[in-house]
């Protein structure tokens, strides 16, 4: 069954990409400084949001409430990183119970430590970038296609346990420019224009800012996300260009 027959019978239109806000840094120990690379991982895993970034998720929320409905989700999904399970608890829980109010799954693969290496070492070399940026690079393009995949997988094999419940969106918490990545491969599975797939490739995703894929009676759109530029508090998704 493909991508796009799966989402039709859980009754989903509509998947989110949500870059985690501002988090606290490493530390002032380099990575060098490590035995390896698993013992950077695992603190890079427990990184908490600075003020900054709450005040950034707390903005987001506007964006996500009013532009997404949290009502909408059949499920919340984050990485295993703190940092985006708390982008999430902000930018989702429902005020009055101070719960999401709706359940919350887990895709390992949203956080790309000890799954992508090829990903890891771009991103230590080029940090936050479009894609183009990352497609420059010599393996770069196969590198992220393969991570995206990793990504579109696991989130296939969780569709198939949540499809039942009510809801048209998934909205999905990670990282910097993987998350972009994993949109792309969405978007090509779904067989999207490819208009849409080149502003895929040149989308700066911001800090807790999001990639709006969706896919309803044939029709396609790509929104990014965010509340940058808006005088007013309506909160609508807004073109990636034009």
């Amino acid at each position: 069954m493909s991508l796009k027959e799966e989402l039709k019978k859980a009754g989903l239109t509509r998947v989110l990409f949500i870059r985690h806000a501002n988090a606290s840094p490493l530390g002032s120990k380099p990575k060098s400084d490590f035995h390896n690379a698993h013992d950077w991982k695992q603190n890079d895993q427990v990184r908490p949001l600075t003020d900054k970034g709450k005040e950034q998720a707390e903005e987001a929320r506007r964006w996500f409430i009013e532009g997404v409905g949290l009502a909408n989700n059949k499920v919340l999904v984050s990485s295993g990183a703190r940092r985006a399970a708390e982008t999430l608890q902000i930018m989702a829980e429902r005020r009055e119970s101070g719960t999401a109010d709706v359940s919350i799954e887990m895709i390992p693969s949203l956080h790309p430590a000890g799954i992508a290496e090829p990903c890891e070492l771009l991103f230590d070399r080029i940090n936050y970038a479009p894609l183009t940026r990352y497609y420059a690079e010599e393996g770069g393009a196969k590198a992220l296609e393969d991570y995206g995949l990793i990504v579109l997988g696991e989130f296939r094999e969780m569709l198939a346990r949540v499809s039942s419940k009510p809801g048209d969106t998934i909205s999905m918490f990670g990282h910097a420019v993987f998350m972009n990545a994993a949109a792309m491969e969405f978007a090509k599975a779904l067989d999207f224009p490819a208009k849409d797939i080149k502003n895929l490739t040149e989308v700066a995703l911001g800090e807790s800012e999001g990639i709006s894929i969706e896919c309803k009676e044939g029709a396609y759109k790509v929104l990014h996300m965010h509340t940058r530029g808006l005088a007013s508090s309506n909160v609508t998704g807004h073109p990636l260009f034009g």
